[in-house]
């Protein structure tokens, strides 16, 4: 009897860790900057978006949740955009990505323990108010020391210029590192006189091994150990999968538990395919029970019950209804995503949906959509 009561608070202990290390084999950190301008001058200074949104492309693909910080937390300055780059084009007018660029969080907000990389953006903006910060600092060492993985891109180095260990060592002694060494900057130029250091000696100061691609544009990055560094903005994708992978080997012996990621990937499905396939009972697995569907019609607000959306689902009965998953975005046990639906040559619909997770499973609790006419393809 006396072994049954000990038991019991030590399996739910063992549950409870168990349940924070397969939380947090699901989140990387992107570190960033505020810094508006060089040093003291009025030239712009700002975060490099493709080095944002391309790793951030591969990690939430991967099944990854992504949160930012910055020093002072909020805005961030973002440059270097490419509009007519059609990744770089979908996030800019994504307004749930861009609302975590305006909202960055602070390091005193950030649970080290929850992460599993922690990831540095470049841009000129990223020389500036990263490296010295000792929060930052200690989220990186913690999330290094969990055996998680430590990555960088072009000027994003910079971030980690001073990192040490409890001993005050550096935490990447004899590796590898890469980053926009000095033979590609314009030194003589205003800007660079206002680094506070160059990113190819502190790396070396602190007892690490510069080094680096003399072509340039050219994907150079360098894994060593739990260390993945990029060299130029060429590098973004190479870099973001290589972490991936270290984070798929290194955490693989919980591989089997679904992220929440996956869970809620899983719920749309639910509610993607089980529309188009004819399958109610995965609608109603998808549905709260009180789920309600709004969009507007002819100015008025139309709002359908879950129940009333399911019944015009019939067993079997299969649609011509192309449907993907545009966007997701988890924090905590609540959830927005987008997806989009087409009836070809009739119409395409946009849909905007809330989950929350409760009981242990993701439930869509709410709908809003619209849409608009295709025009019919006329075949000769």
């Amino acid at each position: 009897m006396i072994t049954e009561k000990l038991n019991k608070p030590f399996v739910l202990i063992l549950i409870f860790l168990s349940f924070k290390t397969i939380h947090a084999q699901n989140k990387i950190l992107f570190v960033t900057s505020n810094q508006d301008f060089y040093g003291n001058t009025k030239i712009p200074a700002s975060n490099h978006f493709e080095e944002i949104v391309v790793p951030y492309d591969v990690f939430t693909k991967a099944g990854y949740q992504v949160d930012f910080i910055s020093s002072k937390g909020g805005a961030i300055p973002i440059g270097y955009i490419n509009s007519s780059d059609i990744l770089q084009k979908k996030y800019l007018y994504d307004a749930w990505f861009m609302d975590k660029l305006e909202h960055t969080k602070k390091p005193t907000e950030i649970v080290a323990d929850n992460y599993v990389a922690i990831f540095y953006s470049g841009g000129g903006a990223a020389m500036f108010g990263v490296a010295e910060d000792k929060n930052i600092q200690k989220i990186a060492r913690t999330i290094y020391n969990k055996n998680g993985v430590v990555s960088a891109i072009c000027h994003g180095t910079a971030g980690i210029a001073y990192l040490k260990d409890e001993n005050g060592k550096s935490l990447y002694a004899r590796k590898k590192i890469t980053g926009y060494p000095d033979k590609f900057e314009s030194t003589e130029m205003e800007y660079y006189k206002t680094f506070p250091f160059s990113i190819h000696k502190a790396i070396k100061k602190n007892d690490g091994n510069f080094v680096y691609s003399d072509k340039g544009g050219d994907g150079f990055y360098i894994v060593d150990g739990r260390f993945v560094t990029g060299q130029d903005p060429s590098s973004g994708s190479k870099v973001a999968n290589e972490v991936v992978k270290v984070l798929k080997a290194n955490f693989k012996s919980n591989s089997f538990v679904k992220s929440d990621s996956e869970q809620v990937t899983e719920t749309l499905l639910d509610y993607i395919d089980g529309t188009a396939n004819g399958q109610p009972e995965r609608l109603r697995k998808a549905f709260h029970p009180d789920f309600n569907l709004y969009t507007v019609v002819k100015d008025s607000l139309w709002i359908r019950s879950g129940e009333e959306y399911v019944s015009n689902v019939k067993v079997g009965q299969k649609v011509n209804r192309i449907g993907k998953i545009i966007s997701i975005d988890i924090e905590k046990d609540a959830a927005i995503a987008k997806a989009e639906i087409v009836i070809p040559d009739v119409r395409s619909f946009t849909d905007y949906f809330l989950l929350l997770k409760y009981e242990g499973s993701w439930k869509i609790v709410h709908k809003s959509y619209s849409w608009r006419d295709l025009p019919k393809i006329e075949i000769e």
